[in-house]
Protein backbone atom coordinates (compact mmCIF):
# COMPACT_ATOMS: atom_id res chain seq x y z
CA UNK A 1 0.00 0.00 0.00
CA UNK A 2 1.10 3.56 -0.87
CA UNK A 3 1.45 6.27 1.26
CA UNK A 4 0.15 10.20 0.51
CA UNK A 5 2.03 11.74 -2.05
CA UNK A 6 5.04 10.62 -3.79
CA UNK A 7 6.39 8.22 -0.70
CA UNK A 8 5.97 4.28 -1.25
CA UNK A 9 4.87 2.93 1.87
CA UNK A 10 2.99 -0.79 2.42
CA UNK A 11 0.75 -0.52 5.59
CA UNK A 12 0.95 -3.88 6.48
CA UNK A 13 -1.18 -3.15 9.65
CA UNK A 14 -3.69 -1.77 7.13
CA UNK A 15 -3.77 -5.02 5.47
CA UNK A 16 -3.46 -7.69 8.57
CA UNK A 17 -6.61 -5.56 9.74
CA UNK A 18 -8.64 -6.10 6.60
CA UNK A 19 -7.93 -9.58 6.74
CA UNK A 20 -9.27 -10.34 10.60
CA UNK A 21 -12.23 -7.91 8.80
CA UNK A 22 -13.14 -10.40 6.28
CA UNK A 23 -12.66 -13.21 8.72
CA UNK A 24 -15.15 -11.75 11.30
CA UNK A 25 -18.10 -11.52 7.83
CA UNK A 26 -17.24 -14.88 7.16
CA UNK A 27 -18.14 -16.23 10.43
CA UNK A 28 -21.20 -14.18 10.79
CA UNK A 29 -22.75 -15.89 7.32
CA UNK A 30 -21.86 -19.22 9.21
CA UNK A 31 -25.16 -19.20 11.15
CA UNK A 32 -24.28 -21.98 13.94
CA UNK A 33 -25.61 -22.91 17.35
CA UNK A 34 -22.06 -22.05 18.37
CA UNK A 35 -20.44 -19.77 20.59
CA UNK A 36 -18.81 -18.28 17.66
CA UNK A 37 -21.92 -17.44 15.59
CA UNK A 38 -24.14 -16.21 18.65
CA UNK A 39 -21.24 -13.93 20.03
CA UNK A 40 -22.36 -10.14 19.78
CA UNK A 41 -19.13 -9.17 18.35
CA UNK A 42 -19.88 -11.82 15.44
CA UNK A 43 -23.58 -10.84 15.12
CA UNK A 44 -23.13 -7.46 14.62
CA UNK A 45 -19.99 -7.85 11.40
CA UNK A 46 -21.87 -6.18 8.86
CA UNK A 47 -20.25 -2.84 10.28
CA UNK A 48 -16.98 -4.00 8.89
CA UNK A 49 -18.19 -3.78 5.97
CA UNK A 50 -17.87 0.60 6.80
CA UNK A 51 -14.12 -0.36 7.86
CA UNK A 52 -13.65 -1.73 4.09
CA UNK A 53 -15.03 1.41 2.70
CA UNK A 54 -13.09 3.85 4.45
CA UNK A 55 -10.18 1.90 3.96
CA UNK A 56 -11.08 1.56 0.71
CA UNK A 57 -10.70 5.27 -0.06
CA UNK A 58 -7.95 5.82 2.18
CA UNK A 59 -6.07 3.37 -0.59
CA UNK A 60 -7.26 4.97 -3.53
CA UNK A 61 -6.73 8.65 -2.74
CA UNK A 62 -3.05 7.01 -1.60
CA UNK A 63 -2.84 5.23 -5.01
CA UNK A 64 -4.43 7.78 -7.41
CA UNK A 65 -5.56 11.03 -5.62
CA UNK A 66 -2.32 12.82 -6.37
CA UNK A 67 -2.43 12.55 -9.98
CA UNK A 68 -6.77 12.24 -10.93
CA UNK A 69 -6.21 16.00 -9.08
CA UNK A 70 -3.23 16.58 -11.34
CA UNK A 71 -5.23 15.04 -14.67
CA UNK A 72 -4.63 11.31 -14.56
CA UNK A 73 -7.39 9.82 -16.84
CA UNK A 74 -10.56 9.05 -15.57
CA UNK A 75 -11.29 6.13 -18.17
CA UNK A 76 -8.20 4.55 -17.23
CA UNK A 77 -8.54 4.80 -13.64
CA UNK A 78 -11.61 3.00 -14.32
CA UNK A 79 -10.64 0.55 -16.64
CA UNK A 80 -8.05 -0.28 -13.72
CA UNK A 81 -10.51 -0.91 -11.06
CA UNK A 82 -12.61 -3.21 -12.91
CA UNK A 83 -9.64 -5.00 -14.04
CA UNK A 84 -9.22 -5.52 -10.19
CA UNK A 85 -12.57 -6.18 -9.19
CA UNK A 86 -14.66 -7.80 -12.00
CA UNK A 87 -12.71 -11.50 -13.22
CA UNK A 88 -13.35 -12.94 -9.43
CA UNK A 89 -16.45 -11.45 -9.16
CA UNK A 90 -17.42 -12.96 -12.64
CA UNK A 91 -15.96 -16.21 -12.06
CA UNK A 92 -17.87 -17.06 -8.53
CA UNK A 93 -21.01 -16.01 -11.02
CA UNK A 94 -19.85 -18.39 -13.34
CA UNK A 95 -19.83 -21.39 -10.17
CA UNK A 96 -23.70 -20.25 -9.22
CA UNK A 97 -24.94 -20.67 -12.49
CA UNK A 98 -23.03 -24.23 -12.89
CA UNK A 99 -24.50 -25.09 -9.82
CA UNK A 100 -27.91 -24.09 -11.11
CA UNK A 101 -27.54 -26.11 -14.40
CA UNK A 102 -26.91 -28.92 -12.42
CA UNK A 103 -30.23 -28.54 -10.67
CA UNK A 104 -32.21 -27.95 -13.46
CA UNK A 105 -30.08 -31.12 -15.66
CA UNK A 106 -30.62 -33.58 -12.20
CA UNK A 107 -33.69 -31.78 -10.47
CA UNK A 108 -33.62 -29.57 -7.30
CA UNK A 109 -36.11 -31.32 -5.81
CA UNK A 110 -34.19 -32.14 -2.98
CA UNK A 111 -33.08 -28.86 -2.48
CA UNK A 112 -36.78 -27.57 -2.27
CA UNK A 113 -36.48 -24.98 -5.53
CA UNK A 114 -36.24 -24.88 -8.94
CA UNK A 115 -33.68 -23.67 -10.77
CA UNK A 116 -32.98 -20.27 -12.02
CA UNK A 117 -35.76 -19.45 -9.74
CA UNK A 118 -36.36 -15.98 -7.05
CA UNK A 119 -32.95 -14.80 -6.29
CA UNK A 120 -31.25 -16.73 -8.94
CA UNK A 121 -33.42 -15.69 -11.45
CA UNK A 122 -32.22 -14.64 -14.99
CA UNK A 123 -32.87 -11.08 -14.60
CA UNK A 124 -31.04 -11.19 -11.16
CA UNK A 125 -28.01 -12.70 -13.02
CA UNK A 126 -27.79 -9.99 -15.42
CA UNK A 127 -28.27 -6.89 -12.69
CA UNK A 128 -24.60 -8.67 -10.96
CA UNK A 129 -23.18 -8.81 -14.52
CA UNK A 130 -23.79 -5.23 -15.06
CA UNK A 131 -23.05 -4.82 -11.23
CA UNK A 132 -26.18 -2.70 -10.98
CA UNK A 133 -28.12 -4.69 -8.44
CA UNK A 134 -28.05 -2.45 -5.58
CA UNK A 135 -30.33 -0.04 -7.93
CA UNK A 136 -34.33 0.44 -7.73
CA UNK A 137 -35.34 -2.73 -9.45
CA UNK A 138 -32.16 -5.05 -7.97
CA UNK A 139 -31.89 -7.72 -5.57
CA UNK A 140 -28.66 -7.06 -3.61
CA UNK A 141 -29.23 -9.89 -2.23
CA UNK A 142 -29.50 -12.50 -5.23
CA UNK A 143 -26.54 -14.57 -6.99
CA UNK A 144 -23.48 -14.29 -4.71
CA UNK A 145 -24.62 -11.56 -2.94
CA UNK A 146 -21.33 -10.33 -1.09
CA UNK A 147 -20.39 -8.99 -4.85
CA UNK A 148 -23.31 -5.58 -3.75
CA UNK A 149 -20.55 -3.96 -1.83
CA UNK A 150 -18.28 -4.87 -5.25
CA UNK A 151 -21.38 -2.83 -7.31
CA UNK A 152 -21.29 0.38 -4.49
CA UNK A 153 -17.65 0.61 -4.88
CA UNK A 154 -17.53 0.50 -8.77
CA UNK A 155 -20.10 3.05 -8.83
CA UNK A 156 -18.29 5.48 -6.02
CA UNK A 157 -14.84 5.05 -7.56
CA UNK A 158 -16.27 6.89 -10.91
CA UNK A 159 -18.28 9.43 -8.70
CA UNK A 160 -14.82 10.26 -6.24
CA UNK A 161 -12.38 9.98 -9.45
CA UNK A 162 -14.80 12.51 -11.13
CA UNK A 163 -14.55 14.86 -7.97
CA UNK A 164 -11.18 14.76 -7.62
CA UNK A 165 -10.70 15.26 -11.38
CA UNK A 166 -12.79 18.57 -11.23
CA UNK A 167 -12.93 20.09 -7.56
CA UNK A 168 -10.03 18.04 -6.26
CA UNK A 169 -8.53 21.19 -4.65
CA UNK A 170 -11.74 21.25 -2.49
CA UNK A 171 -11.82 18.08 -1.73
CA UNK A 172 -11.91 17.70 1.95
CA UNK A 173 -14.82 20.24 2.62
CA UNK A 174 -16.59 18.36 0.21
CA UNK A 175 -15.54 14.84 2.11
CA UNK A 176 -16.74 16.08 5.55
CA UNK A 177 -20.28 17.69 3.72
CA UNK A 178 -21.22 13.74 2.60
CA UNK A 179 -19.92 12.26 6.00
CA UNK A 180 -22.16 14.32 8.06
CA UNK A 181 -25.06 14.33 5.82
CA UNK A 182 -25.42 10.85 5.05
CA UNK A 183 -25.76 9.82 8.76
CA UNK A 184 -28.17 13.04 8.86
CA UNK A 185 -29.63 11.50 6.10
CA UNK A 186 -30.08 7.66 7.08
CA UNK A 187 -31.53 8.48 10.52
CA UNK A 188 -34.31 10.51 8.91
CA UNK A 189 -35.60 7.26 7.35
CA UNK A 190 -38.81 6.33 8.95
CA UNK A 191 -37.75 2.96 8.25
CA UNK A 192 -34.30 2.82 8.90
CA UNK A 193 -32.23 -0.39 9.29
CA UNK A 194 -28.98 -1.00 9.95
CA UNK A 195 -28.98 -3.43 6.97
CA UNK A 196 -26.31 -1.83 4.63
CA UNK A 197 -27.02 -2.92 1.37
CA UNK A 198 -30.43 -1.39 1.69
CA UNK A 199 -28.29 1.99 1.81
CA UNK A 200 -25.67 0.89 0.11
CA UNK A 201 -24.55 3.91 -2.37
CA UNK A 202 -24.67 6.44 0.47
CA UNK A 203 -23.06 3.99 3.06
CA UNK A 204 -20.10 3.61 0.27
CA UNK A 205 -19.90 7.21 -0.43
CA UNK A 206 -19.83 7.83 3.21
CA UNK A 207 -16.92 5.50 4.07
CA UNK A 208 -14.90 6.25 1.12
CA UNK A 209 -15.51 10.06 1.88
CA UNK A 210 -13.79 9.61 5.42
CA UNK A 211 -10.86 7.30 3.66
CA UNK A 212 -9.93 10.37 1.54
CA UNK A 213 -10.04 12.61 4.42
CA UNK A 214 -7.93 10.12 6.24
CA UNK A 215 -5.25 10.07 3.37
CA UNK A 216 -5.26 13.78 3.01
CA UNK A 217 -4.27 13.59 6.92
CA UNK A 218 -2.03 10.67 7.15
CA UNK A 219 1.19 12.22 6.21
CA UNK A 220 0.62 14.91 9.14
CA UNK A 221 -0.61 11.72 11.48
CA UNK A 222 2.58 9.70 11.10
CA UNK A 223 5.22 12.47 11.29
CA UNK A 224 3.37 13.41 14.97
CA UNK A 225 6.74 12.58 17.63
CA UNK A 226 5.10 10.48 20.21
CA UNK A 227 6.34 8.66 22.98
CA UNK A 228 5.90 5.03 22.84
CA UNK A 229 3.56 4.67 25.52
CA UNK A 230 1.26 6.49 23.88
CA UNK A 231 1.31 4.64 20.71
CA UNK A 232 1.02 1.44 22.58
CA UNK A 233 -1.99 3.28 24.61
CA UNK A 234 -3.44 4.30 21.41
CA UNK A 235 -4.08 1.37 19.63
CA UNK A 236 -5.34 -0.46 22.46
CA UNK A 237 -8.13 2.15 23.33
CA UNK A 238 -8.76 2.15 19.69
CA UNK A 239 -9.11 -1.89 19.75
CA UNK A 240 -10.84 -2.04 22.68
CA UNK A 241 -13.51 0.93 21.30
CA UNK A 242 -14.38 -0.84 17.97
CA UNK A 243 -14.76 -4.25 19.57
CA UNK A 244 -17.51 -2.49 22.54
CA UNK A 245 -18.54 0.07 19.40
CA UNK A 246 -19.71 -3.15 17.47
CA UNK A 247 -20.81 -5.59 20.31
CA UNK A 248 -23.37 -2.65 21.64
CA UNK A 249 -24.43 -0.50 19.01
CA UNK A 250 -24.01 -2.96 15.68
CA UNK A 251 -27.57 -3.59 15.64
CA UNK A 252 -29.11 -0.01 16.23
CA UNK A 253 -29.37 3.40 14.50
CA UNK A 254 -26.19 4.89 16.17
CA UNK A 255 -23.75 2.30 13.55
CA UNK A 256 -23.92 4.63 10.83
CA UNK A 257 -21.66 6.58 12.89
CA UNK A 258 -19.35 3.13 12.59
CA UNK A 259 -17.34 4.78 9.78
CA UNK A 260 -16.22 8.13 11.96
CA UNK A 261 -14.97 5.45 14.60
CA UNK A 262 -12.89 3.03 11.37
CA UNK A 263 -11.13 6.66 10.26
CA UNK A 264 -9.78 6.78 13.73
CA UNK A 265 -8.59 3.73 13.52
CA UNK A 266 -6.89 3.19 10.38
CA UNK A 267 -5.32 6.63 11.29
CA UNK A 268 -4.33 4.96 14.82
CA UNK A 269 -2.67 1.89 13.02
CA UNK A 270 -1.53 3.63 10.08
CA UNK A 271 1.45 5.03 12.17
CA UNK A 272 2.21 1.34 12.80
CA UNK A 273 4.20 2.05 16.21
CA UNK A 274 2.01 0.58 18.81
CA UNK A 275 2.17 -3.43 20.04
CA UNK A 276 -1.23 -4.06 18.41
CA UNK A 277 0.79 -3.15 15.42
CA UNK A 278 3.50 -5.30 16.41
CA UNK A 279 1.37 -8.25 16.32
CA UNK A 280 -0.58 -7.43 13.03
CA UNK A 281 2.63 -6.83 10.98
CA UNK A 282 3.51 -10.72 11.48
CA UNK A 283 3.72 -12.65 8.22
CA UNK A 284 0.70 -15.16 9.11
CA UNK A 285 -1.28 -12.49 9.34
CA UNK A 286 -0.46 -10.23 6.44
CA UNK A 287 -1.16 -13.04 4.14
CA UNK A 288 -4.53 -13.11 5.58
CA UNK A 289 -4.73 -9.63 5.03
CA UNK A 290 -3.62 -10.49 1.23
CA UNK A 291 -6.70 -13.27 0.73
CA UNK A 292 -9.29 -10.66 2.03
CA UNK A 293 -11.02 -9.87 -1.39
CA UNK A 294 -11.43 -13.76 -2.22
CA UNK A 295 -12.39 -14.51 1.21
CA UNK A 296 -15.08 -12.52 0.45
CA UNK A 297 -16.06 -13.00 -2.50
CA UNK A 298 -16.14 -17.08 -2.26
CA UNK A 299 -17.13 -18.38 1.16
CA UNK A 300 -20.45 -17.67 0.39
CA UNK A 301 -21.34 -20.40 -2.57
CA UNK A 302 -19.06 -22.45 -0.30
CA UNK A 303 -20.91 -22.32 2.79
CA UNK A 304 -24.26 -22.65 0.14
CA UNK A 305 -22.40 -25.65 -0.74
CA UNK A 306 -21.39 -26.81 3.44
CA UNK A 307 -25.51 -26.79 3.65
CA UNK A 308 -26.33 -28.77 0.87
CA UNK A 309 -23.17 -31.55 1.89
CA UNK A 310 -24.48 -31.56 5.52
CA UNK A 311 -28.34 -31.85 4.50
CA UNK A 312 -27.24 -35.25 3.25
CA UNK A 313 -24.67 -36.69 5.75
CA UNK A 314 -27.72 -35.97 8.69
CA UNK A 315 -29.87 -38.48 6.49
CA UNK A 316 -27.25 -41.30 7.36
CA UNK A 317 -26.75 -39.73 11.34
CA UNK A 318 -28.83 -39.24 14.12
CA UNK A 319 -28.34 -35.24 14.38
CA UNK A 320 -30.46 -32.52 12.59
CA UNK A 321 -27.22 -31.20 10.93
CA UNK A 322 -29.53 -28.29 9.17
CA UNK A 323 -32.11 -26.34 10.84
CA UNK A 324 -34.62 -23.90 9.94
CA UNK A 325 -34.28 -20.66 11.37
CA UNK A 326 -36.08 -17.23 11.29
CA UNK A 327 -33.89 -15.88 8.69
CA UNK A 328 -32.93 -19.08 6.99
CA UNK A 329 -30.80 -22.21 7.05
CA UNK A 330 -28.58 -22.57 9.73
CA UNK A 331 -25.95 -25.56 10.91
CA UNK A 332 -27.43 -27.72 13.43
CA UNK A 333 -25.88 -30.09 15.71
CA UNK A 334 -25.48 -27.94 18.92
CA UNK A 335 -23.14 -25.57 20.70
CA UNK A 336 -19.68 -28.02 19.96
CA UNK A 337 -20.46 -28.82 16.30
CA UNK A 338 -21.61 -25.14 15.17
CA UNK A 339 -17.90 -23.99 16.75
CA UNK A 340 -15.60 -26.73 15.73
CA UNK A 341 -17.61 -26.10 12.03
CA UNK A 342 -17.58 -22.68 12.24
CA UNK A 343 -13.27 -22.63 12.58
CA UNK A 344 -12.36 -25.64 10.36
CA UNK A 345 -15.03 -23.93 7.28
CA UNK A 346 -12.66 -20.45 8.31
CA UNK A 347 -9.72 -22.88 7.90
CA UNK A 348 -11.22 -24.38 4.33
CA UNK A 349 -12.15 -21.11 3.13
CA UNK A 350 -8.73 -19.72 3.85
CA UNK A 351 -6.87 -22.72 1.53
CA UNK A 352 -9.34 -22.15 -1.25
CA UNK A 353 -8.74 -18.30 -1.11
CA UNK A 354 -5.07 -18.49 -1.66
CA UNK A 355 -5.91 -21.08 -4.95
CA UNK A 356 -7.71 -18.18 -5.96
CA UNK A 357 -5.58 -15.52 -5.26
CA UNK A 358 -3.01 -17.27 -7.19
CA UNK A 359 -5.13 -19.52 -9.99
CA UNK A 360 -8.21 -16.73 -10.71
CA UNK A 361 -7.58 -12.70 -9.10
CA UNK A 362 -3.87 -12.31 -10.48
CA UNK A 363 -4.57 -14.25 -14.06
CA UNK A 364 -7.74 -12.24 -14.46
CA UNK A 365 -6.65 -8.87 -13.34
CA UNK A 366 -3.32 -9.29 -16.18
CA UNK A 367 -5.81 -10.44 -18.43
CA UNK A 368 -8.68 -7.54 -18.32
CA UNK A 369 -6.36 -5.28 -18.24
CA UNK A 370 -4.72 -6.50 -21.21
CA UNK A 371 -7.68 -5.07 -23.29
CA UNK A 372 -9.22 -3.02 -21.26
CA UNK A 373 -6.28 -1.08 -21.34
CA UNK A 374 -6.39 2.00 -23.69
CA UNK A 375 -3.48 2.15 -26.44
CA UNK A 376 -0.78 3.65 -25.21
CA UNK A 377 -2.31 4.58 -21.85
CA UNK A 378 0.16 5.26 -19.15
CA UNK A 379 0.42 2.07 -16.76
CA UNK A 380 -0.78 2.90 -13.35
CA UNK A 381 1.99 1.89 -11.54
CA UNK A 382 1.19 3.19 -8.25
CA UNK A 383 -1.12 -0.28 -7.39
CA UNK A 384 -1.27 -0.74 -3.24
CA UNK A 385 0.53 -3.55 -2.04
CA UNK A 386 0.80 -7.05 -4.56
CA UNK A 387 -3.05 -8.00 -4.09
CA UNK A 388 -4.27 -4.36 -3.49
CA UNK A 389 -6.03 -3.17 -0.90
CA UNK A 390 -9.38 -3.14 -2.26
CA UNK A 391 -11.87 -4.20 -0.20
CA UNK A 392 -15.42 -5.31 -1.07
CA UNK A 393 -17.66 -6.98 1.74
CA UNK A 394 -20.29 -9.24 2.39
CA UNK A 395 -22.87 -7.57 4.35
CA UNK A 396 -23.79 -8.97 7.15
CA UNK A 397 -27.76 -9.47 7.10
Amino acid sequence: MEGVGSSRHHYKVLDSLRGICACMVLLLHVKTQGRISNAALVEHASLFVDFFFVLSGFVIGASYGKRLVDGYSVGHFMRKRIARVYPLHFAMLVCFVLFELCLLIFGGDRLGRPAFEGLQSPKNLIDALLLIQIFPGGDPMAWNFPSWSIAAEVWIYLVFALVLRTAGRHLVPICLGIAVAVPLLLLSQPDFSPVMYQNALLRCAMGFALGLVGWRCMNRIKAMQLPAWTDHGLELVTAIALVAFISCLGGGRLSVLSPFLFLIAVLVFGREKGVVSDCLKRPKVVEIGALSYSIYLIHIFLYYRLLNLLSVIERHVAVDLVVDTQTGKAIGGGVWIGDGISILFLIFVMGCASLSRRLIEGPGRALFETYLSAPGAQPAHLEVSAQTSDVVAADGQ
